[in-house]
């Protein structure tokens, strides 16, 4: 008999790595049941997990969350979010609060990235979580000394991990180049939320000093969309930019294969996956200098970090990777083995099934 376990996530789409990375990466040795709290039309959900969603209403939320537990029984509670948490605690009060010593939270982010909203939110999880997990140890020490007062004990640092093999068939399968123009002099990447935090326009400014051309492609959306693509067009005509939006795991990683240099500029992260699939694709990397970048810390050879608080930084590294292209192009299999080592989707489930199977003990004693 297989584990049965409930995943609850903020949103399923093409970027959401509770189901990218954990619901596909455990799909054929877990029983799993993931539930959104916002709609996933545009979402082709993997047959061997089954799906549900709230609508965006808290509401609904609910009422879903309480059929589910009521007509299964979950040997553990996967937690993605402080907002889902709090619906799934509301939804076994009062009856069914046992289940609290099945679950298990995962933070996705550095903690001062989370709005004070969020960071009350994932608190009131962590303080009832049986397990508490950070996506790294970054993530890990970002927790103020306070709150690891009262859960320090039940906390561990899991480093985040991509699924190389899924590069590797979207490589396999591509025969030519087809999301850049191949005559661009440098092609650049650029994936994440579209946001103050993800910081692209310190790249836009930064790209006004290259007297050479370059090609830039955006993927992702957010409340900045529109303000990027205003400030883009007032670039040098020599800057080809272009914003694509969300787009599938598979479309972002066609991009990785091709793109030169992968860049970001962020002001904070977790343990930002797009970061690891570009260097495993071979990006070159120019990175910000907070504590999640420096602690995937790829080969010298292939990485510059910078302050983002000085753009002659910036500008000099794009200038270093116009100056040795040839040999960038030539390097992109560098990162490859340093990537899977440290970074591994399957060394990074062995650990979650670790913690799940010592809850699923746990409670089998308490039977």
């Amino acid at each position: 008999k297989r584990m049965k376990l409930l995943r609850l996530t903020p949103a399923l789409k093409a970027t959401s790595a509770p189901y990218n990375q954990f619901s596909l990466g455990l799909k054929a040795t877990i029983d799993q049941t993931i539930f959104s709290f916002h709609s996933y039309e545009d979402m082709q959900i993997d047959n061997n997990i089954e799906a549900f969603h709230g609508s965006g209403s808290i509401l609904r939320s609910y009422k879903v969350l309480k059929e589910l537990i009521k007509k299964n029984v979950f040997d553990v509670i996967h937690i993605h979010n402080g907002l889902t948490g709090i619906l799934f605690f509301f939804a076994i009060f009062p009856f069914n609060l046992n289940l609290l010593s099945k679950s298990v939270f995962t933070l996705h982010n550095s903690w001062y990235v989370l709005k004070t909203r969020n960071q009350f939110l994932d608190f009131f999880v962590m303080m009832f979580s049986a397990s508490v997990c950070t996506c790294g140890k970054s993530s890990f020490e970002s927790i103020p000394k306070l709150i690891k007062f009262f859960i320090g004990s039940k906390m561990i640092p899991v480093v985040n991990g991509f699924d190389n093999k899924r590069i590797d068939k979207v490589s396999i399968s591509k025969d030519k180049d087809e999301f850049f123009n191949k005559e661009s002099s440098l092609k650049v990447l650029c994936v994440g939320t579209l946001n103050n935090t993800k910081n692209q326009i310190a790249l836009l400014k930064a790209t006004e000093h290259i007297d050479k051309e370059m090609e830039i492609i955006f993927l992702g959306d957010g409340t900045n969309r529109k303000m990027l693509e205003e400030y883009s067009k007032s670039i040098s005509c020599h800057k080809n930019v272009f914003f694509k939006g969300l787009v599938s795991r598979e479309i972002t990683i066609g991009h990785m294969l091709e793109a030169d240099v992968s860049i970001s500029l962020s002001k904070g992260e977790g343990l930002p996956i797009a970061v690891l699939e570009s260097m495993y694709a071979g990006c070159f990397l120019i990175l910000s200098n907070i504590s999640p970048h420096l602690e995937i810390s790829p080969p010298k050879s292939r990485c510059i970090f910078v302050d983002t608080s000085d753009q002659d930084q910036i500008i000099e590294s794009l200038n270093y990777v116009l100056s040795n292209l040839s040999e960038i192009r030539s390097g992109r299999d560098i990162s490859k083995e340093y990537s899977t080592d440290n970074f591994s989707a399957e060394r990074m489930l062995e650990k979650y099934k670790g913690i799940y199977q010592s809850l699923y003990d746990r409670n089998k004693e308490i039977k």
